[in-house]
């Protein structure tokens, strides 16, 4: 919250009652919502109300928001679709194959993948590009499934008994701490909102966010994305930062 005030953006939250309330916002641009509001549809018309009466751009979610204030969220940008900032491409960072072809005009080294539209050709390029890989596929409604992970021979011969035909993409698994990076961009300019290291370990350098951020950036950049909320999850190599994969933002 603290670095989209500092970014210039406007503001207008909901909290809980249990919640602190922010210094950084005036209070007549503070509302509370309790426990009940996701299930009464108290939330949902508040945050309706509000990006009506004021003209908001983007609603998005804080860092401990629950499930039920998530579902929310995602109903009111959907119904408010075409109001709210929205890139067209976002579909396309969000698209695991567009994503891999679209990085391979970056600064980075692109991360070794191979597309696959039956399940033996992922199966050889698994044993091609060397365990441990990540498998992406598309399911029969045409959105990518959650990736899995195949780190043995055994492992890879139990996902191609049950995998089927279908767009796949294999990567290598990048080594190293992961950060989740939160960004609002408006007239291509991009603000981080927040990179948080994934898992247990040692803080994060400074620099080690600073590249981070940077590659993020570029990435946001190279799409030619303008004006939404993103998602990328980065992973720090050792040698540097690579994108993993993106995902709607504030969410």
């Amino acid at each position: 919250m603290r670095s989209a005030v500092t970014a210039g953006f406007d503001l207008w939250v909901v909290v809980e009652p249990r919640d602190a309330l922010p210094a950084t916002v005036p209070l007549d641009r503070l509302f509370v919502a309790g426990p009940d509001a996701v299930a009464d549809g108290t939330l949902h018309g508040l945050l309706t109300g509000l990006v009506r009466r004021y003209g908001i751009g983007q609603v998005v979610c804080g860092p401990g928001a629950g499930d039920g204030v998530r579902g929310v969220v995602r109903r009111v940008r959907r119904e408010r679709d075409g109001v709210l900032w929205r890139d067209p491409a976002a579909e396309r960072l969000k698209d695991p194959v567009a994503l891999r072809r679209l990085l391979l005009g970056g600064s980075w080294p692109p991360v070794r993948t191979e597309e696959a539209g039956v399940v033996g050709r992922a199966r050889a390029a698994a044993e091609r590009i060397g365990l441990p890989v990540v498998i992406k596929s598309r399911d029969g409604t045409g959105d990518w499934g959650e990736p899995v992970v195949v780190r043995d021979p055994e492992a890879l011969a139990l996902w191609a008994k049950g995998a089927v035909d279908g767009p796949h993409l294999v990567e290598e698994l990048l080594p190293g701490p992961r950060y989740r990076v939160e960004t609002l961009s408006l007239g291509a300019m991009h603000h981080v909102l927040s990179v948080v290291r994934e898992g247990s370990g040692p803080p994060e350098a400074p620099e080690e966010v600073s590249r981070v951020r940077s590659c993020v950036r570029e990435l946001l950049d190279l799409a030619g994305f303008s004006e939404g909320a993103l998602r990328t999850d980065t992973v720090l190599t050792p040698d540097g930062p690579r994108i993993a994969g993106c995902a709607d933002g504030g969410l």
